[in-house]
């Protein structure tokens, strides 16, 4: 397979896109092979910033390259990793690199007429099903889904005292409405720290919560002292804002996370969650930041993270995307994915995004 030409665009989002990501969310590549007809698509972070990387630097590495072999993406990772590092290592350019190696691997899968989920694990364990999760404070709609396990958004005001109160309480009445609940999970956007994480799991207890995620910044945590024995049982998550695959080699090092959680279409593609596999060495859980996502599922489904994907506030059964085609979904039934078979990513850019 020979790279021919490199299509980078942002695209404009009618959801309205909060905090950082207005000009800063996601970009789409789309990478022209030697195959009339064989594209591939990728999806990652930085928004116009991403787009002048690629195009003004990183694209030159790529360009009549060859890929023959699963191994080749890989290095090309490398390759663009290493050329990247006096403005990168991490942030935007890792973003940028993302959506590249996620549009190679979506293009060598199409060429040759392999399904992802088997160049990540040929044939072996794969999932029939995928378990989910529901991210975002709107329940009842979720539950609607047939969804049975919620991660609720939870900013800290540091107000102890008040905020347990109304957490327990929202908690609780999840709990009393929906009693079918598998599980609740917490996402705090670094607005705790390590004591008001301890405070809180002794206040939740008896909740069977799952997980408390994303507590403090993610320098502060690679750093800090490990709690994960702290929190009665709870478990610590985290990882989504760790781009560099470097920082997971401190964070296992120093105990940091029970689960972790990178974002594939920010931490370098699927070549570098593979680096981040290896250094795991099968000793802590990795569930995908929004593995829901095309660019999730078929990692998921090849075995090689934990079979649990993330949806992001979904809205129906079908999970659908505003810039993409997604055709991945079979059925969501009882909190349950059930895919269709594809190549690639099984998805596309609508048909207006490259004004075709």
């Amino acid at each position: 397979m020979k790279i021919t030409k490199i299509e980078a665009l942002y695209p404009s989002y009618k959801a309205s896109l909060p905090g950082w990501r207005p000009n800063l969310w996601q970009i789409i590549i789309r990478i022209h092979t030697d195959k009339k007809g064989i594209y591939g698509y990728g999806s990652g972070g930085g928004g116009k910033s991403s787009i002048e990387i690629i195009n003004g630097h990183l694209s030159e590495f790529l360009i009549n390259k060859e890929i023959n072999d699963k191994s080749e993406i890989m290095t090309l990772f490398d390759k663009l990793f290493f050329e990247s590092i006096p403005y990168g290592r991490s942030g935007v350019a890792l973003m940028a690199i993302s959506a590249l190696d996620l549009a190679i691997w979506d293009a060598f899968s199409k060429y040759y007429m392999i399904p992802i989920k088997n160049l990540l694990n040929d044939f072996k364990n794969h999932k029939k099903t995928i378990n989910t999760y529901a991210t975002g404070n709107n329940v009842k709609q979720y539950y609607s889904l047939g969804i049975k396990n919620f991660k609720l958004s939870i900013k800290s005001n540091n107000n102890f005292e008040s905020e347990s109160i109304k957490l327990i309480h929202l908690i609780k009445n999840i709990k009393k409405k929906y009693s079918n609940v598998n599980s609740i999970m917490i996402d705090c956007y670094m607005s705790w720290d390590r004591k008001y994480t301890e405070m809180m799991s002794d206040k939740l207890v008896d909740l069977d919560i799952k997980w408390i995620e994303d507590i403090s910044t993610p320098d502060e945590m690679l750093i800090g002292e490990s709690i994960i024995e702290k929190l009665n049982g709870i478990k610590l998550a985290g990882g989504e804002h760790d781009f560099n695959y470097n920082n997971f080699e401190i964070m296992h090092k120093n105990n940091v996370y029970d689960i972790w959680q990178p974002d594939i279409t920010w931490c370098g593609g699927i070549s570098s969650l593979l680096k981040i596999i290896e250094i795991n060495n099968n000793k802590f859980n990795i569930i995908l930041h929004r593995g829901g996502e095309p660019w999730g599922l078929p990692i998921i489904q090849s075995g090689i993270v934990n079979n649990m994907a993330e949806l992001h506030n979904p809205s129906n059964a079908n999970l659908d995307l505003e810039q993409w085609e997604n055709k991945t979904i079979k059925n969501l039934e009882d909190g349950t994915l059930i895919t269709n078979e594809y190549l690639g990513f099984g998805t596309e850019p609508k048909k207006d995004i490259f004004n075709e």
